[in-house]
């Protein structure tokens, strides 16, 4: 069964944000099994939505529109979609009444522009939505499911897991994936491929989807030949062990976690806590460990000093050494994991200085140019990175490449 995806905002095509909110549907959809031959993402603009779900409609059964939703006036999801189908908005006294108990909870009144997410297309199912005021919607149109969900991450997946998959479970005829993912970090997609590419063209009933991101690749085998789950089962396992030996330590994970996730797992089984100093990070380090749940189990804290006074003033680097290496070289990283460690009292002290960009290169340090340094009850140690891409790509790499250090150092 076909289904396809169409994400919604203008921002989402800027170079400021991606879109993650239709991973997590593809990733809910693929697990029943439908195929995802197209996904979409649109403007906040009229006929953009409309020509999207219109052509969606055409060849598919399931359609899940993420975005639009909100109370402003470019929130437009809800309008288009009802004009495209023929159907009028309606108050629903449903959405009504949740919108008044979660703003009196709040101590708040409605605001005019707030009432516009009680408006439903008419003869849509309300998804309830106890993360945030917009619900979700689900509209029959002939026979065919199409999917309204809010854009915030936060209020999207709950719903999805909660409601959405199990609405199509009891209205479409799904079906088993068979399916293995591995997770591997500090790999360039194209020499990870040049490496793999032997052992799974040897596969010719597996699909090898490689998704790269800035420091990490995901790896997705899934069976698309004959629905026979022994066969299926066997062949993915024997697939996937014959590429994680062949990867070895690169690979983190086989399940859907994220980096910091097995990080923070191993520190926690070890009893080990960890402290970080960054400078061209700018605090992502601290931000990637404590979006996980619980961080405080293992992560003491962290100290952001971008100038060289802070450096100082806050680790205690040595001026000199500053002055003399730069703050960009290996002497003063590991002098920042040292006294990070130290000073906050961690098992591991982990450290970040470099040149994201696009300013601040030289001939000898061009952009890019990163060092890492990692301190234990043993010493410390640096790593020279010399990174490609613009500064966002360079500081995520470089964030990434220094938690997949640290879970090397400790599995």
């Amino acid at each position: 069964m076909r289904s396809e995806i169409i994400a919604v905002g203008s921002e989402l095509l800027s170079f400021s944000r991606s879109d993650t909110n239709s991973l997590r549907i593809a990733s809910r959809f693929l697990a029943l099994g439908l195929r995802i031959p197209r996904k979409w993402v649109v403007a906040d603009l009229d006929e953009e939505i409309r020509e999207a779900l219109l052509k969606a409609l055409e060849k598919s059964e399931v359609v899940a529109v993420t975005g639009g939703l909100g109370p402003t006036s470019d929130d437009r999801t809800r309008e288009v979609v009802a004009a495209a189908l023929g159907r009028e908005l309606i108050q629903s006294p449903e959405v009504l009444r949740a919108l008044e108990s979660r703003y009196r909870r709040f101590g708040l009144q409605i605001k005019e522009n707030s009432l516009r997410q009680t408006m439903v297309p008419e003869g849509a199912e309300v998804i309830p939505n106890p993360k945030g005021t917009a619900p979700g919607l689900l509209l029959r149109e002939e026979g065919k499911m199409v999917f309204l969900l809010p854009g915030p991450p936060r209020e999207l997946y709950p719903m999805l897991d909660e409601h959405v998959v199990p609405l199509i479970r009891k209205s479409k005829q799904t079906s088993t994936q068979y399916l293995r993912i591995l997770k591997v970090a500090g790999e360039a997609e194209s020499r990870l491929d040049a490496r793999i590419q032997p052992i799974y063209v040897e596969f010719p009933q597996v699909e090898t989807t490689i998704l790269s991101s800035p420091g990490v690749i995901t790896l997705y085998f899934r069976w698309v030949g004959q629905p026979d789950a022994v066969v299926a089962n066997r062949t993915l396992d024997h697939l996937a062990g014959a590429v994680r030996r062949k990867l070895g330590e690169k690979v983190f994970t086989d399940d859907d976690l994220s980096l910091p996730e097995v990080l923070g797992s191993l520190l926690r089984s070890q009893s080990l806590t960890l402290a970080t100093a960054e400078s061209c990070t700018g605090g992502l380090l601290g931000k990637l460990l404590t979006d996980v749940p619980g961080s405080s189990d293992y992560y003491v804290g962290g100290v952001v000093c971008y100038s060289n006074r802070l450096k100082s003033r806050l680790l205690g680097v040595d001026e000199e050494m500053l002055e003399q290496e730069g703050a960009v070289s290996g002497p003063v990283a590991r002098e920042m994991a040292e006294q990070v460690r130290r000073r906050l009292e961690a098992d591991l002290g982990l450290s970040v200085t470099g040149i994201a960009g696009p300013g601040g290169g030289s001939d000898q340090k061009p952009v890019g140019t990163v060092f890492i340094g990692l301190a234990s009850a043993r010493g410390a140690e640096v790593r020279q990175l010399n990174l490609p891409g613009g500064r966002e790509m360079v500081r995520l790499r470089t964030a990434r490449i220094a938690l997949d250090w640290v879970r090397r150092s400790v599995q």
